[in-house]
């Protein structure tokens, strides 16, 4: 028998630390030579714990993003040094953070020069075809005439740098990405490639080499899913999603478990309650479809996910209260699985996962 470190909470996340810097160590080898990198750790790393990420892989990385002010300052008052490059849209009432607690800001549109305080450091962003955020890139001479007045006088910026977005990546036509490379090349042209430009998400970083520019950002690749067209082995989910037999109990063969009687057992022997269920994140369209491991062995889900438990059928096996279950991060039942039968994609799993579950390193 197992006893979760956390006994007053029904289920809990570990993180293994030696996997996430296996990442940063893999996505490092597949850069081009000079490149600089940029961990992404918005939603608090990915629902994976944003401070201790930062202290596991800072030494493989220049600086960190985030998605907006809130999560930046909270980096600051743990600890963390590195730059925080804040992907959010600034306001007026935002302004005097960035300055307050050395963040780098984002500049989507043209107000927002005037916007932030002098002196405040931050790229400039230019929509090349994702259609989200960022300045036009059929402005360019105009977008650079501005970052020229701003980078001097009284109201001067300290401008560092130019970043946009793919919106194709991880698909196998490149025709769209084809598209954005192009635009960019007008942009570094228009700008005469004198201030630094990053492009490459983790799927361009690992499938696009060319791509890569002068740094790139690695988000969900770094936690152990490779989103690339193509994906390779030398990424490892780093989050496990563990919780414990509440109950062990008896049920005979066509008795039904869970709301609406949906499954019922082939034979009589046990089941496991376990307390987790979509009030925790385990979402209730995925009834029925994973396994989890107890004790070395893998056991179906059945019936329907309630707000507070799964069940578990056994067969003749029976398991004592208290004994570990892995809900998530094993072989079989990892995010990346999660999300293909759910018909997502695995940044969704991860975040999903709600802040009450507690997470550790290990």
């Amino acid at each position: 028998m197992n006893t979760p470190e956390y006994p007053f909470n029904n289920s809990y996340i570990e993180v293994d630390r030696e996997v996430l810097r296996n990442n940063a160590r893999y996505l490092q080898a597949n850069l081009n030579e000079g490149v600089r990198t940029m961990a992404v750790v918005k939603a608090d790393a990915y629902g994976h714990g944003a401070a201790e990420v930062c202290r596991t892989v800072g030494r493989f990385y220049d600086r960190f993003a985030v998605a907006n002010v809130t999560e930046a300052v909270e980096l600051r008052k743990s600890g963390v040094t590195h730059p925080i490059l804040v992907f959010g849209v600034p306001t007026s009432r935002m302004a005097k953070a960035y300055k307050e607690f050395d963040l780098t800001a984002v500049i989507s549109a043209n107000d927002h020069f005037e916007l932030l305080e002098p002196g405040t450091t931050c790229h400039v962003e230019i929509d090349t075809g994702m259609g989200r955020l960022g300045m036009s890139v059929n402005r360019l001479e105009e977008l650079r005439d501005k970052v020229d007045a701003f980078s001097g006088g009284e109201k001067k910026l300290h401008i560092e740098g130019i970043m946009t977005h793919f919106a194709t990546a991880d698909e196998k036509d490149t025709r769209y990405i084809e598209h954005q490379k192009e635009q960019i090349g007008r942009l570094r042209s228009v700008f005469n490639n004198v201030l630094p430009v990053h492009a490459a998400n983790s799927a361009a970083s690992l499938a696009h080499p060319d791509t890569h520019f002068d740094m790139v950002r690695h988000g969900i690749a770094l936690y152990g899913y490779d989103p690339s067209p193509d994906p390779g082995t030398g990424l490892h989910p780093a989050m496990k999603w563990k919780s414990s037999v509440a109950q062990c109990k008896k049920i005979r063969k066509g008795e039904s478990i869970s709301y609406g009687a949906t499954w019922q057992a082939p034979e009589d022997g046990y089941y496991a309650v376990v307390p987790a269920g979509y009030a925790d994140g385990y979402r209730r369209n995925l009834s029925g479809m994973m396994p989890v491991l107890i004790e070395g062995n893998w056991y179906r889900q059945v019936g329907r996910v309630t707000m507070d438990y799964v069940m578990i059928w056994l067969g003749k096996d029976a398991h004592e209260p208290g004994t570990e279950v892995l809900l998530m991060g094993g072989e079989r039942n990892h995010a990346g699985l999660w999300a293909e039968a759910m018909d997502t994609i695995p940044y969704e799993i991860c975040c999903g996962i709600h802040p009450k579950v507690p997470r550790k390193m290990v």
